[in-house]
């Protein structure tokens, strides 16, 4: 079961260089197609005219926009929100704009401003394939989504394939008895260095491959995040595409 395909990856690793930022914490983004750069250059050089008129970059460094602090303030505003959303969507495995806003929306009508910010994580949070991420069970968001789809999760004794399935407190999440499917989490939970710790809300038992999910009622509740969470920024966002 390939889980990775390389168009995938070169579409994934673009948007890390765009962004500036490695969301997902991939160590293999400054070294994605290294051989295949190099002889692309070489390739290029052989044709002198378009040699000189053409300026190589560097893959493996951050794009930085030539003009990115020109414009007005509403520009810039519109700039920095539409930068969050996809930082954001991104970090969640790259959800769509249509579920961000429908989520985002129903959130900021029913909860006040004050509880926003964990409101939003929650839901995020509370996503089956985002518990299997954080759970150790999945390398990534997107292998985690595979297992969805291939039937290999049971949720409360039903299999569940909706990768956007919201699990609630007290739900037992189980890996499907298929050896192929229990063998490729017990393959992922060998080689991982089991950092970031699965957050407090999850109890893993890594002997039967099962989570019981226990949401406090409380704000005390914060997954690992290695960017702000500009809550503001999110909703302007929403308003405007």
């Amino acid at each position: 079961m390939n889980l990775h395909t390389s168009k995938y990856k070169k579409y994934l690793y673009k948007q890390f260089l765009r962004l500036r930022k490695n969301v997902q914490d991939r160590p293999k983004i400054f070294k994605f197609k290294r051989q295949k750069w190099a002889s692309t250059q070489r390739f290029l050089r052989r044709d002198l005219k378009f040699f000189r008129r053409y300026r190589f970059k560097d893959q493996f460094r951050f794009f930085i926009p030539r003009f990115r602090s020109r414009g007005n303030s509403f520009q810039r505003k519109f700039r920095q929100n539409l930068y969050d959303r996809k930082v954001f969507t991104l970090f969640y495995g790259g959800v769509s704009k249509k579920y961000f806003k429908k989520q985002i929306r129903k959130i900021s009508s029913s909860y006040k401003i004050k509880h926003l910010n964990y409101s939003i994580l929650k839901v995020f949070e509370s996503r089956l394939d985002t518990v299997l991420y954080r759970s150790g069970f999945c390398y990534s968001i997107r292998n985690a989504r595979q297992l969805i789809l291939h039937g290999g999760v049971i949720v409360n004794g039903n299999v569940v394939k909706s990768k956007s399935y919201l699990i609630k407190s007290n739900d037992l999440i189980e890996v499907s008895s298929i050896l192929k499917l229990r063998k490729l989490v017990k393959g992922n939970l060998l080689r991982s260095n089991f950092w970031p710790i699965p957050p407090k809300h999850l109890i893993v038992n890594y002997r039967t491959l099962q989570i019981i999910t226990i949401f406090p009622k409380t704000q005390t509740y914060l997954p690992m995040f290695n960017h702000y969470l500009n809550v503001g920024s999110l909703l302007n966002s929403v308003k405007e595409f």
